[in-house]
């Protein structure tokens, strides 16, 4: 398990000017390690992380590139963490967005962009996200951390676990409010992004968000690809940030969702044993057992 002796360690590398590869490195190796052997101290200084989420196809890589551009501009250091299908043969990201982030990174030196695989975790969070966002706050190198999810449409819930705010980014034409409530994405939402704001019913559809959703709740548009409606976008999510860490809100956020952080951890963890199951063909009585035992041991050491 990685103490907060052994963290600092790795990141000494990158806080003695050694540059992106020492922070890396040590992404890769939190990454590689089962997410429960992990253990990372709380940052003193928490880092705005905004969980960018949707249907597939709704412009959220380039969104979030324009975003990029936007805080970078602003003068704001920027990660992103794109969390990518995995590969089935060597189990790494297929995507890379990373690549198609690339005319956003040029010159940028307080920018860095991460793909990540989903490795089949539930939910289209790769299982070591929570530790990587973790790692990034504790370097004190950066001012928000963006988290793309993967598009996998009504699974993609679990951005709420990871994000202190969820942007949810639609389309006109994918149906009205009401499906798109169906959806489950709106429960988890703190904002709505309707993009392609320049297609034909994208008023329609930010009206009916706005009837569904209350009129206080924040429905906004824009047109990623001409980067229309994303400063406007930066300047809500600032405000967001600013209310939360008005007195105690940030901490009891962070505190309600950390129950639900440590359901995805314990998921991963019984789909561990179950792989060991499986392998030893163990019967329904020997496998539950085998893993109360193993959670007994693991827990209490």
């Amino acid at each position: 398990m990685y103490g907060q002796t052994d963290i600092e360690a790795l990141l000494a590398e990158y806080r003695e000017g050694k540059g992106w590869g020492a922070l890396a490195r040590a992404i890769t190796r939190v990454e590689n390690s089962p997410p429960w052997q992990v253990e990372l101290p709380t940052p003193t200084e928490p880092v705005q992380v905004v969980g960018i989420t949707g249907p597939p196809g709704a412009g959220k890589s380039t969104l979030t590139g324009r975003m990029i551009d936007v805080y970078a501009n602003a003068g704001a250091r920027v990660a992103v963490l794109a969390i990518d299908p995995s590969s089935p043969i060597s189990g790494g990201a297929v995507l890379g967005d990373r690549l198609r982030m690339e005319t956003h990174l040029m010159g940028r030196e307080d920018v860095f962009v991460r793909s990540l695989a989903s490795r089949g975790s539930h939910g289209a969070i790769a299982g070591a996200t929570r530790n990587v966002a973790r790692l990034l706050e504790l370097s004190g190198a950066f001012d928000v951390i963006l988290i793309e999810t993967v598009g996998a449409g009504q699974t993609e819930v679990a951005i709420a676990e990871l994000a202190d705010t969820i942007a949810l980014v639609t389309v006109p034409g994918l149906g009205d409010a009401v499906q798109a409530i169906k959806a489950g994405l709106m429960e988890v939402a703190d904002m709505v992004v309707v993009n392609m704001a320049d297609r034909p019913g994208a008023r329609e559809t930010v009206r009916h968000l706005r009837l569904s959703m209350g009129r206080e709740f924040f429905v906004t548009t824009t047109i990623a690809t001409e980067g229309v409606g994303v400063p406007e976008l930066r300047e809500a999510l600032e405000e967001r940030w600013d209310r939360l860490r008005e007195g105690d809100g940030l901490t009891r956020l962070r505190a309600r969702k950390r129950a639900r952080e440590a359901a995805l951890v314990a998921e991963a963890w019984v789909r561990s044993c179950a792989d060991e199951i499986t392998e030893e063909n163990l019967d329904l009585n020997s496998a539950v057992k085998r893993i109360l035992e193993e959670a007994a041991r693991r827990w209490t050491t």
